[in-house]
């Protein structure tokens, strides 16, 4: 079976789609899951001076001055003119754009006195004097570096290099900064200049320049605001360790359109270095790197390993990496510090040589000794760093040697890390050590390897990882350490044809798809049945898309279910009730006689929730947008809907939230209500507030099914029954047969339809979390509910029509990426008069008459 086609159906850009030559001259909107602020091409005044090169010698001096003269008149342009042109040190200053003429080359020396006095600078995160860079700035507002010519660095000959200083070690850390200086006199040595390397800046712009041959770093920008790099390229592979672009300690940085060739690191984030870091404590955050090439190098997005102040807010999309060592690297060292976390990567092309996704907190013994080894765990200190919220997903991995390597801290776990959506080519499947909450979805890999071996990895999830070399599901193997609530989802890689109903299972449809349709309801409908509910295949961690649309499937005997496709889809307008940032839930489609049109209504968690109606003339729509409600000033949560055949009369009922359970009757229409309600199981506080009503008519009496009240964590269900919709109800127990763990089976009901022809009713439940299956997390929410809701007092009414909340910034968090959810279908047994539901490991509807 090919690998084609299996991302979801996303588009990856090609490399020939990205990079300098594709960069519009207008920089487009930023998108991200973090605020982000306007860019815009800098605007300086209309005064140029076209730069009078020496010939022969140093050019260091009339650029020199054009740059001081600009500043000093106000601002304006300095034009370097075509040629190859001699300098040391330049330093760039307020409101003056250095432009590089196409074909004007700036060659730097190699000696160190082009690069005195010693400048503040910052070496491997610690900050020093030493020669800075070759293109410098200190504490300048409104600078750039433009135009289409080339910089390029000493040759690894020249006396810088042969003299330079290492802060590899904790040599220097510990003296004050004012003795830090390394000037190169007496014969000490230096530190090598980074190539453009601004400090203590704001509004930064560089864009179209080449750089060749840098001795260091290329581009570094530290301390600095509001920064723009597009359609640079960096040539500097071969020629010692040169990263492309180090964004450090800096903040609100959009990279566009680039290409680097580097020795080391690509695109990299930083932020100082152990408890000179700590001291100084300024993060990198808001970083947006898009439609960018990776070429040589040895990761392409790189986070470490420098990091003490914190690494907060990157967002990678739409780029592609062609020979990097690694594609997706985080590192550090123990006694370093810092943290990592926020980190979106989507829609990447990656032709690595080793690891695609690389992850080490240890280091290595050379750099220091046995805080390098795993165990013993350490005791946690302020130097100790940590990862987490780093999200991976639709990318394409070619030429890997291995696919996953993480090495973790025993005391301090990598947390939340999701990597999906993939299709990958690799030798080794490779391993993960000391993670919490680390899951992988829909991973197709291309091996002769098997098996991912685990070790202390808690709430991990592997959901659709599978080997289409072998035909087989990769094997997950624990090894060392205790691997808690593992959850291991495994499916065909072609369609099933199904004779039986397998509760809690993955469920495929009949292109062998994991169904999706959630929080929802089965109907069945001139000879056919019809599943619809929500689409979670894209409510993946890290990003806003909380509303997928609603889905429909279609079956004739129960089992097989063909993809209908979304009868709702999300909408595109931000601002729209059904944007997909929205949180809109368990859909309900009645059919009004007297209107003769379709009514849809929708949960919208925002607003202490409300209803989204919709209407359609067709069951399958499409549906237009009728109204947001707050049904008689109540705040709405789960819900369920019912149109009594015999009157034609229609109702809700909804949770009032962590309060009580309302039913509602509706307007003659169904897309409103009609100011008649009645309230029932009132001041229940969570988590014995009822929620997810399911309604159903057996032997003309009318029986609800709810759930308590634990989000997304699984606990034990009511049953009662009641003849007047607005009278007494009356529990009668807890319906779960044999439910030894008081979850319901780890399931939540939503809905009970009775088999045409038979007569047997199915109780039909979404199993949201499937690692809590057997285990005591249940127990603990439960507990912690109990705790946290002691006090509380129901939402007041408010009678206010609800508006469309802002939740662009809103991300899905790991308790809410329940794309991994199963089903549990099972037939309802009367005893005793009151409709029980007993577990069945597999079952039939020709079992029942």
């Amino acid at each position: 079976m090919s690998l084609t086609n299996i991302i979801c159906g996303i588009a990856l850009l090609t490399i020939g789609e990205v990079g300098p030559q594709n960069m519009p001259d207008t920089i487009e909107p930023v998108e991200s899951q973090f605020v982000m602020p306007l860019f815009e091409r800098p605007v300086f005044p209309e005064s140029t001076i076209l730069v009078r090169m020496e010939q022969e010698g140093m050019s260091t001096k009339p650029i020199q001055e054009a740059i001081d003269s600009m500043s000093c008149r106000g601002g304006g342009t300095v034009v370097v003119p075509p040629g190859v042109w001699r300098t040391g040190r330049l330093i760039l200053k307020s409101h003056v754009n250095l432009h590089l003429s196409e074909g004007a080359e700036l060659h730097f020396s190699g000696n160190i006195i082009d690069y005195l006095p010693a400048v503040f600078t910052r070496d491997e995160g610690v900050e020093l004097y030493s020669l800075g860079a070759c293109l410098y700035a200190d504490g300048q507002e409104n600078i750039a570096l433009t135009g289409k010519g080339k910089v390029v660095g000493p040759p690894t000959s020249c006396e810088i290099y042969k003299r330079n200083e290492s802060m590899s070690s904790d040599k220097g850390i510990r003296k004050p900064l004012a003795d830090r200086i390394y000037d190169g006199k007496n014969g000490e040595g230096v530190f090598l200049p980074k190539t453009f390397a601004p400090i203590n800046c704001k509004n930064v712009f560089v864009e179209g320049v080449t750089f060749e041959r840098g001795l260091y770093w290329n581009i570094v920008p530290q301390y600095c605001e509001h920064i723009v790099i597009r359609g640079i390229t960096v040539n500097s592979f071969g020629h010692g360790r040169t990263d492309g672009i180090d964004i450090d300690s800096s903040n609100d940085v959009l990279i566009e359109y680039c290409s680097l060739d580097c020795q080391d690191d690509c695109y990299t984030m930083k932020s100082g270095r152990g408890e000179d870091g700590l001291k100084v404590n300024r993060p990198t955050s808001n970083v947006v790197i898009r439609k960018s090439i990776a070429l040589r190098g040895a990761g392409g997005i790189v986070c470490g390993t420098e990091i003490a102040g914190g690494v907060r807010n990157v967002y990678m999309h739409d780029c592609v990496f062609e020979g990097t060592d690694q594609a997706f690297r985080f590192k550090t060292r123990r006694p370093r510090g810092g943290f990592v976390e926020n980190i979106y990567v989507e829609r990447v092309r990656a032709n690595v040589k080793r690891q695609a996704l690389y992850c080490d907190m240890l280091g290595s013994a050379r750099w220091v000794g046995e805080l390098a080894q795993r165990y013993p765990a350490r005791e946690i200190t302020p130097l100790t760093p940590w990862f987490a919220n780093i999200s991976i997903h639709d990318v394409e991995i070619t030429g890997c040697s291995t696919l996953v390597d993480v090495a973790a801290l025993p005391e301090k776990p990598v947390k939340n890390f999701f990597f999906g959506n993939v299709k990958a080519h690799c030798d080794r499947i490779g391993k993960i050590c000391d993670a919490t909450k680390f899951s992988m979805k829909d991973v197709r890999i291309e091996s002769c390897d098997t098996v991912m071996r685990i070790d202390n990895c808690d709430y991990a999830s592997f959901f659709g990882f599978s080997n289409v070399t072998t035909g087989s599901p990769v094997r997950i193997e624990k090894t060392g350490g205790e691997c808690r609530y593992l959850n291991v989802q495994t499916y065909p890689l072609a369609p099933v044809n199904y004779q039986s109903i397998r509760p809690g299972e993955v469920w495929l449809d009949t292109e062998g798809k994991p169904i999706q349709a959630h929080g929802f309801q089965v109907t069945f409908r001139e000879g056919k049945y019809y599943w619809y509910g929500e689409d979670k295949t894209y409510t993946l961690f890290g990003t806003n898309r909380m509303f997928g649309g609603v889905r429909c499937y279609s079956s004739t005997d129960f089992y097989n279910w063909k993809d209908e496709g979304r009868i709702i889809e999300p909408a595109t307008d931000p601002h729209s009730p059904l944007h997909h940032c929205q949180k809109l839930e368990r859909p309900h489609i009645l059919y009004c006689a007297k209107t003769g049109r379709y009514v849809c209504w929708l949960k919208s968690q925002s607003n202490d929730g409300h209803f989204v109606i919709l209407e359609a003339e067709h069951f399958m729509g499409p549906y237009h947008f009728v109204r947001n409600l707050k049904p008689d000033g109540f705040a709405v949560g789960d819900f369920d809907m019912y149109a009594d055949p015999d009157t034609g009369k229609g109702y809700v009922w909804f949770e009032r939230p962590h309060w009580e359970q309302i039913c509602a009757e509706l307007s003659d229409d169904y897309t409103n209500v009609n100011g008649r309600y009645s309230e029932h199981f009132v001041g229940k506080v969570p988590p014995f507030t009822r929620e997810a009503a399911a309604h159903f008519v057996m032997d003309g009496k009318h029986y609800i099914y709810t759930s308590g009240t634990t989000s997304y964590t699984p606990n034990p269900s009511e049953v009662a029954v009641f003849d007047d919709y607005h009278g007494e109800y009356t529990v009668l127990g807890n319906p779960h047969i044999g439910d030894e763990y008081a979850h319901s089976f780890c399931s939540q009901i939503t809905s009970v339809i009775k088999i045409p022809g038979k007569d047997l009713y199915v109780a039909m439940a979404d199993r949201w979390l499937p690692h809590t299956n057997k285990t005591d997390i249940p127990k603990k929410d439960w507990q912690s509910f109990l705790t946290r809701y002691k006090d509380h007092r129901p939402y007041p009414k408010d009678f206010v029509t609800p508006k469309v909340a802002d939740r662009f910034y809103t991300l899905v968090n790991p308790n809410q990426d329940v794309y991994k959810a199963t089903y549990v279908f099972l037939p309802v047994i009367v005893k005793d008069g009151v409709p029980m539901i007993e577990w069945r490991d597999e079952w039939k509807l020709e079992d029942y008459e």
